[in-house]
Order: C-alpha cells, then structure tokens, then sequence
C-alpha cells in the first residue's frame, strides 16, 4: 500500500505504461547519435584521404620541380650523378636534372676575371694594413732583401677541373706564383728588380705560373700577371733611395757624355770630309787649270813658231785688253789733230 502512494507523490510520475516509451526514444537517440558521429567520422576520413593524396601530390611536384636549375650567363653547369660528372660546361639557360639526391649541379664563374695577390692580402690592403713580411719579402740574385707585390688575374678554362682535379684552386694560384716570382727574383741583381725588370718579371710569372697549372690540370687561364711595388724593407729604405739615386746620377752622366759624343764626333767627321773634298777640289782645280795653261801655251808656242809677227801682235793686243779694262780709252782720228800719237807706247823693243 505504502509504495503506490509513493509513486503518485511523486509529481513527474506519470501514467503507467509512459517509462518503457521513454526509455525506447532515449536508446533510438542513442542510435541515431551513434549513427551520426559514425557517418561524421567517415565524411572526415574520406576528407582527410584527399586532402593526403593532394598533398602527396603537391610534394610530388615539387619534388620534380626541384631538378629544375639555372645557369647565369657568366657561368657554366657541372652535373654530377651520385658523385660522377655526367654533363660539363653546361650552356647558360634553364635546364633540367634528377632531383637530389640523384643529381647535383654546380656552377661556377667562367667569364668573369678572378684576383689572387702574392707578397699581400687584398683584404689586408682595403684595410689599411700592412702585409707580414715572411709573405713580401724575396731574396734577390745579389743575396738583398726585396718587398714585392703581385697581382695575378685569371679566368676558369675548364669548369670541371676547376671544380674537381684540385683541391682550392684559388689559393693554389697564389702558391705557384710565389713560387715562380721566388724562382725569378732569385736570379736577378737587385737594381735590375727595383728599374728596368719590371716588365720582365710580370711576364715571366706569368708564362711559368700558366705551365705549373696545366701540368696539374687546374681548369685555369692566367689573364695578366701586375706588378705592384717593388721596395726595399723599410730598415734599409734610405741606403737603397741614395744608391738608387747615385746610380740614377751615373746613368744621366753617361747618357750625357754618350750624346755629347754622337753629337760632336760625326760634326767632326762631316767637317773633316768637308775639308777632304774642298782639298780634293782645289787639287783637281790646280791641276786641271795648270794642264789647261800648260796646253794653251804649247798651242800659242806652236803658232808662234808657224807667225811669229801675228802671234806677238795678238798677244800684245790680248795683254793691252787685259791691263786697259777699267781706263777709260779714246780713239784718235789721225786725219784730225795731232797724228803722232802712238798707242804702241808700250811695245816692247825687239
């Protein structure tokens, strides 16, 4: 009795028979709840399926896009296959290769002029600072200690022995150098380093540097080999400017007296063939005016002997002609005036 008074206390109860209805709409709930989140989790999986296979995709592409590369126009390609040159000296342009880590390329520098100092640092220079002198200084072939700084310019002949057949073909550059320009130095008189050898050492760098990095195969091309400075260590700096200019002196006096000499000596010679020739002249002159007279007094002798009376009065009238030249002469008519004057004052007496 006591527990259907309690069932109708209660205010939420309801009729008999309404809990088992209840109780079959919650557990449909439940099922379709169920159902729901099953088909949501499903939806999502597909979803997520795609978005994998785009995104596999998507690393695909670009994964293949990878391989491909660009090469400047002042450079060339090297392709390498698991460590193997497989392509060389690829044209500039965009090309094509296996993506890592099948393929690598390298591209180095060919056209433009590359720069290697010997004796200095370039770095050190646009610093400020001075170079370390175990890297300056050579030993010239008279045992004196020379400064010197080189500039050597070079270009990549070959890309691949460039890359491969040395290891720091930048710094190897630098080591030849030293080397030959030590070879040079060393069999040269200082004065010759700090004048008149200049050009020569720059060229002779260059020749035997190029010949040391084809025999090792370095893939590189000397352009032009400079001289920078070429001085004496600063301890000795004055006695070198004073001997050099002692010797400077010494050279302009030889040069002077040298061209004092070219210009006195072939004046001499001209004026002493001059005298030859006026000498020969005047002999030739005598001789042929006294072979001229000799002649003309043998003719006059051979036609005095044919008329002696002619020939004395044509030479009489000759040596008149000759004395009377500048006085002043008159003719006298013998018709007129005074008829004794005789012009033949001067006849000598027979």
């Amino acid at each position: 009795m006591e527990e259907p008074e309690r069932r109708n206390s209660d205010p939420d109860a309801g009729p008999e028979g309404e809990e088992p209805v209840r109780r079959d709409d919650e557990s449909r709930s439940r099922r379709a709840a169920t159902t729901s989140v099953k088909s949501d989790m499903s939806e999502g999986l597909r979803r997520l399926r795609g978005i994998s296979r785009l995104a596999a995709l998507a690393v695909v592409a670009m994964y293949l896009l990878s391989g491909i590369y660009v090469v400047q126009p002042d450079e060339r390609g090297v392709v390498r296959r698991f460590g193997r040159v497989v392509r060389e000296s690829v044209a500039p342009g965009i090309h094509y290769r296996i993506p890592w880590p099948v393929d690598a390329v390298d591209t180095p520098q060919v056209t433009s002029i590359k720069r290697m100092s010997v004796g200095y640092k370039i770095v050190d220079r646009l610093r400020g600072i001075s170079p370390e002198a175990r890297e300056a200084q050579f030993v010239t072939g008279d045992e004196n200690i020379m400064e010197i700084q080189l500039l050597i310019q070079y270009v990549v002949k070959s890309p691949t022995d460039f890359l491969f057949a040395c290891e720091e073909p930048h710094w190897l550059v630098r080591k030849v150098g030293e080397s030959v320009l030590t070879e040079k130095v060393g069999t040269m008189p200082v004065e010759d380093v700090l004048t008149t050898a200049r050009v020569e050492i720059a060229t002779t760098v260059k020749e035997r540097a190029q010949r040391v990095l084809d025999r090792y195969g370095a893939g590189i091309e000397i352009v032009a080999a400079h001289l920078q400075e070429t001085n004496p260590p600063r301890e000795v700096a004055d006695a070198f400017r004073e001997v050099a200019s002692a010797r400077e002196d010494r050279n302009r006096i030889v040069q002077e007296a040298e061209g004092y000499l070219n210009r006195v000596v072939p004046t001499a010679r001209g004026e002493a063939a001059g005298l030859v020739e006026s000498a020969e002249g005047y002999g030739s002159e005598k001789v042929a005016r006294a072979e001229g007279e000799a002649a003309r007094f043998t003719a006059v002798f051979a036609e005095y002997r044919n008329a002696p009376t002619a020939t004395r009065e044509r030479l009489y009238l000759e040596a008149l002609e000759k004395v009377l030249e500048n006085v002043r002469k008159y003719v006298l008519d013998p018709r007129e005036g005074d008829s004794t004057l005789d012009l033949r004052f001067l006849t000598p007496n027979e």
